[in-house]
């Protein structure tokens, strides 16, 4: 028989990956104890064990099953119960993610089929300070129900961060973690992928001229189709997205809106609508337009009625929380106007439920490529053959029958395959498949043993016989020679002696490679105060006894896990070189945060005021201060967050000693005092306000309340400059006491009335009208009178009235009871009072018929 050895390759279809949303999204938890399970139709209502205002998030497998859920700071598993370590993730004191928008989210870890990250996002008011914490679900735990790893959970990831998080599927078996940050209003995105969390963002630059990140509250999403990324951020901002890199660009302002907020965005099905909601009204745009200002042109309001957060639902319907016992939908959210369908409350809630304000985030899965290969091999004079995956620094292989392994020993004619994954290669799925013949005892063969110290190392292997050219190798090369860079079972067949039927040479050379590339690792924090001893723990495999440290700053060890103190802060990069017996070789790098120790101190307007004035208390810190403690005299006190100026009044003189404590990052809270000198305000009493009588005392003007003049200057209202006044008219009197040294002064004023006076008319009329019929003083003095005379004279002198009553009702025009004639008459008065000298007043007064 004549011997013949064949190998072909046939490359299958390579599928791109896809986000999947549909059945890992098929179940929600949110609100208060409301759950909705969209693997039936229509969508089935049942009680889930959570209960918060806000973000949420859940996760299901491949089938729609239900895995966990989560609000950020608990986990619940499938039957609704905490899973174990599933409390307080972040690891504070309260609940910080229960008023965060988009507080909780889900990722698997690419490449860990029953691992999942959870993060938890805090907000502001509630203590988080808008700190990003992350920790792993382990779902191969607790009988298959999962647990939360205890030493993974709250896991710093960013602080200073806004509401809005959300995650997407990039194109390299990765993942994109989108947030915000608030200091820098940037937009952020993570790379998550199968080394883990890039603790360094891609980050975008928000819209110059600002306008874009109004507040902190709001929400984020990206659409179906991953080219766009819209933030309801205060304003509705739309944004282009590159999936390859987590870049957003071309930023659009759709609608500025300040009061109210927007707070919910969601993109359609679709990708052609997208919808913002206030949390009183919906609105929608058609990103279908060619032109942005058209799409700006074609808001669209759906209605005035309560709308928070807007999340797609694997239905194809969209739906809105209402903040009740409801959930409005929109029923065709691609139809463009009211030909969507919206529905107020159109999907009712069980009685002890309620949406509140929030939905779950995003169910981001990546589905891998499938990339497939066919080997056919017809191999004579052969007792078994060993099989090998194409790719050996792949993962997760798994053969035909169940076992594991990078190779299978076929002793039997027939069919094998063997699955893998290998992400060096965009997270390709790969399928080999073997077509085996094998003939037995029909060949001459020879088997060689080789063995690598590392798995860098390369054999030149050849075929034993010189006397032949027809060598043909197991992967269809064809020569003497092979160089060999990979463990395994390499065979050259050839035929020398063609006229012996099945003589067939085959030369088999076994590879050995260290079992497996060992892993060199160290554990370290990525924030530390500078002047702070850092240990750098070695975690690597037991093969690795030498290393070399490099720490970034110029600086090197050689110790295993050594100790090294930075002085200078700044960002470091920190590379360990392992080697295995002096001849492999490896080597892992992480960055590090050196934070300094800023001397934070205030400058003020003045350092002496008077009682009652306010200062001006300017900070001076950096950016790596996350709050500022203001303590005063009296007890009270302030915090902030910036660099603003603060303004505090002094009620009490004395000298008051004012602190600023700042809290750091990472170092120790840095503090500083200065004092402010408080001068009394002068005290002024001028006693109540005084009645001045005609021809009277005068009346002096002075302070009641002592102070001693040689400190003080006095001003009066009249321009007097002493200390005493001396006042003989009616009038308002005002007294400015300064204290010289201080220049802290004071005022305080005092009416002067007249008193002690007669007012006498010029005429009457006595023609019994009732008004004016008589002549009298019309006020008679305003104190009391012990002396009273009134005589009227005519022209000619003689006496025609006279009285000493001075409660009389006057003259009344008439002489003996006669009426006199029109004219003038002359009057003469005298009036004393209280001891004072007589009053003579002398005129003229006219009678009018």
């Amino acid at each position: 028989m004549k011997l013949f050895f064949t190998i072909f390759y046939t490359i299958g279809l390579c599928l791109f990956y896809t986000v999947l949303h549909g059945q890992y999204g098929n179940i929600w938890t949110f609100g208060r104890n409301a759950g909705v399970d969209f693997n039936v139709r229509p969508p089935q209502i049942f009680k889930s064990s959570i209960s918060t205002n806000e973000g949420t998030a859940s996760i299901c497998d491949a089938d729609g099953k239900l895995l966990f859920y989560t609000d950020g700071t608990s986990v619940w598993d499938a039957n609704g119960n905490v899973m174990p370590n599933g409390n307080n993730l972040p690891g504070m004191a309260n609940n910080v993610t229960a008023s965060t928008t988009q507080g909780a989210l889900i990722v698997p870890i690419p490449g860990k089929s029953s691992q999942y990250y959870v993060f938890s996002l805090g907000a502001y008011e509630t203590g988080g300070r808008g700190r990003l914490y992350y920790a792993l679900v382990d779902m191969s735990l607790n009988g298959g129900l999962g647990d939360v790893i205890a030493s993974s959970k709250a896991k710093l990831l960013a602080t200073g961060m806004t509401e809005q998080m959300t995650a997407v599927s990039g194109n390299r078996c990765n993942i994109w973690l989108i947030a915000a940050s608030r200091p820098d209003q940037q937009i952020q995105a993570y790379n998550v992928g199968f080394d883990g969390i890039d603790t360094v963002p891609v980050t975008s630059p928000k819209i110059a001229g600002g306008g874009v990140y109004a507040g902190d509250i709001g929400s984020v999403d990206v659409s179906p189709d991953r080219t766009r990324i819209a933030f309801a951020h205060g304003n509705v901002v739309l944004y282009d997205f590159d999936v390859n890199t987590g870049k957003a660009s071309s930023p659009v302002i759709l609608e500025k809106s300040f009061n109210p907020y927007f707070y919910g965005i969601s993109f359609s099905h679709g990708n052609s609508k997208l919808y913002a909601a206030t949390g009183s009204s919906i609105f929608q745009f058609d990103l279908s337009l060619a032109d942005t200002q058209k799409i700006i042109q074609s808001k669209y309001s759906l209605g005035s009625n309560s709308a928070w957060a807007i999340k797609r639902g694997p239905d194809g319907k969209m739906y809105i929380a209402t903040g009740g016992t409801a959930m409005s939908v929109i029923e065709d959210p691609d139809l463009a106007g009211s030909a969507c369908n919206y529905k107020f409350n159109g999907f009712p809630l069980e009685t002890g439920m309620s949406s509140n304000l929030g939905l779950p985030n995003a169910a981001t899965i990546v589905q891998n490529k499938k990339n497939y290969t066919s080997k056919t091999d017809t191999i004579y004079c052969a007792d078994t053959v060993l099989l090998a995956a194409r790719n050996l620094n792949a993962m997760n292989y798994q053969w035909q029958d169940g076992s594991l392994g990078k190779t299978f020993s076929a002793e039997v004619s027939g069919t094998y395959f063997v699955t893998y994954q290998d992400y060096y290669q965009e997270c390709e799925d790969y399928v080999d498949t073997f077509h085996i013949v094998l003939y037995k005892n029909n060949y001459d063969y020879s088997t060689t043993t080789l063995q690598a110290m590392c798995l860098a190392d390369t054999f030149l292997v050849e075929g034993r016989n010189v006397a032949t050219t027809d060598y043909v190798w197991n992967d269809n090369t064809v020569g003497r020679n092979r160089v060999v860079r990979a463990p395994g079972t390499y065979w050259v067949n050839y035929n020398y002696n063609i006229t012996t039927e099945c003589l067939v040479y085959s030369d088999t050379f076994k590879v050995h490679y260290p079992p497996r590339d060992y892993e060199l690792s160290f554990l370290v924090d990525t924030l530390f105060c500078v002047g702070t001893p850092i240990t750098f723990k070695n975690q690597s495999e037991a093969p690795f006894n030498r290393f070399y440290w490099s720490y970034g700053d110029g600086s090197s060890s050689t110790f295993s896990s050594p100790v090294h103190e930075y002085l200078n802060a700044g960002y470091y990069e920190v590379q360990m070189v392992g080697w295995i017996d002096g001849k492999c070789a490896d080597s892992v790098t992480k960055y590090i945060t050196i934070d300094s120790v800023y001397p934070v101190r205030f400058l003020t307007d003045r350092d002496m005021i008077c009682q009652g004035e306010s200062v001006q208390f300017y900070p001076s810190t950096d950016d790596n201060v996350m709050a500022l403690f203001w303590y005063y005299e009296d007890g009270a006190g302030m915090v902030t967050y910036d660099k603003s100026p603060v303004e505090h009044a002094f009620a009490r003189s004395g000298a008051f000693p004012v602190q600023l404590v700042a809290r750091n990052r990472i170092c120790p809270d840095t503090y500083f005092a200065d004092t402010i000198n408080v001068h009394p305000i002068p005290l002024i009493d001028l006693g109540a306000d005084k009645d001045l009588c005609w021809q009277g005392q005068p009346i002096i003007l002075r302070n009641e309340a002592y102070l001693a003049e040689s400190q003080y200057r006095y001003l009066w209202s009249t321009g007097d400059i002493t200390a005493t006044l001396k006042a003989v008219h009616e009038g308002v009197y005002t007294l400015t006491v300064t204290e010289i040294t201080s220049e802290c002064s004071n005022t305080e004023t005092i009416t002067i009335a007249k008193d002690c006076y007669i007012d006498i008319p010029n005429a009457f009329t006595p023609n019994g009208d009732g008004h004016n019929d008589y002549f009298f003083p019309r006020k008679l003095l305003s104190s009391s009178v012990d002396m009273f005379k009134m005589e009227i004279f005519n022209r000619w002198g003689q006496l025609v009235f006279r009285s000493f009553n001075v409660d009389g009702i006057g003259w009344d025009g008439k002489q003996n009871g006669k009426d006199l004639d029109a004219g003038v008459y002359i009057y003469n008065i005298e009036v004393g009072s209280e001891g004072r000298p007589l009053q003579h007043y002398t005129g003229n007064i006219t009678l009018m018929r």
